[in-house]
């Protein structure tokens, strides 16, 4: 208190009032040792009491923060969640990556065999439209030749049966001479057997078989263009197999190589085999195919 005097002004220490300087006074001077712990407790208590405040300030502030601090941890946690989420999505979606990759190498690997495979079908294919270009030549020529030999078998047919009626006395019954055509043929009289075979072809009596025959009788005589025409006709009456259609393919292929076209008599050959398996003419047809290659 001494020190502090020491430091006040003199003007101050003048109007001091000795009676007012008790611990009620905003400057006590004058305390007994009691008072002076009392003063002191006193002004300890305003120090806590401001301090308690100061705390209670800062306790309030740091509650905001901590309740901010929650919003932002609830926040924080959200995000977490989300993050984890899309953390195993974005597994999901690697392992998703994987297999494709895996699929894609695979693909890969694939498309080249397809890729090969597809050059060999091309190649394949290109193959068959030469082929099948070349077969419709044959074919087209196979019709040219038929249709030329059917003009010629019309004209011949008219003429052998005016010659059969002025031979014959009376009406020639057409199964009699279906029997007389057969007798001559067995029997290698080749052109008789053919005017009766002509008849009966004719009058439609066993037209299929009697077309079989001509077309025998002709493979015979190293005729085969006429050969071909009658085996043709013979076809066209009685599509269906017949006993004597193996044999009718076999000669037809022969009479087509006979005439050059390989490729035609390959097509003959072919189709006995196919439709007769087990004929003995198949397995000459096979040996004749062999030659061919």
């Amino acid at each position: 208190m001494k020190k502090l005097l020491f430091f006040l002004p003199l003007i101050l220490v003048a109007e001091i009032d000795p009676f007012s300087a008790g611990l009620n006074s905003k400057t006590p001077y004058g305390l007994t040792p009691t008072e002076k712990a009392i003063l002191k407790n006193k002004q300890n208590i305003t120090k806590l009491s401001k301090e308690i405040e100061t705390l209670k300030d800062n306790l309030d502030k740091m509650k905001l923060k901590l309740i901010s601090y929650d919003e932002t941890i609830n926040t924080l946690n959200d995000r977490l969640s989300a993050l984890d989420s899309i953390l195993s999505e974005i597994g999901v979606l690697k392992s998703q990556i994987d297999k494709v990759k895996k699929e894609q190498n695979l693909s890969v690997t694939n498309y080249k065999n397809l890729e090969l495979k597809v050059n060999n079908l091309e190649s394949n294919i290109t193959k068959i439209q030469t082929e099948i270009t070349s077969l419709k030549s044959t074919i087209k020529e196979i019709t040219k030749v038929q249709n030329e030999n059917f003009n010629y078998l019309k004209n011949a047919i008219q003429e052998i049966l005016k010659t059969l009626n002025k031979k014959e006395q009376k009406p020639l019954d057409k199964k009699t001479a279906y029997k007389k055509a057969k007798k001559l043929f067995n029997e290698g009289k080749l052109q008789k057997a053919k005017e009766y075979f002509l008849y009966t072809l004719s009058k439609n009596y066993f037209p299929a078989t009697s077309a079989f025959y001509l077309g025998e009788i002709a493979f015979k005589n190293k005729e085969y263009n006429q050969a071909l025409a009658y085996y043709k006709k013979s076809v066209e009456i009685y599509p269906k197999k017949t006993s004597f259609t193996d044999k009718l393919l076999y000669h037809s292929g022969v009479s087509f190589l006979k005439l050059g076209n390989k490729e035609a008599a390959k097509l003959s050959f072919q189709k006995l085999i196919k439709d007769y398996p087990n004929s003995k003419y198949s397995k000459i047809a096979k040996k004749e195919l062999e030659k061919l290659k």
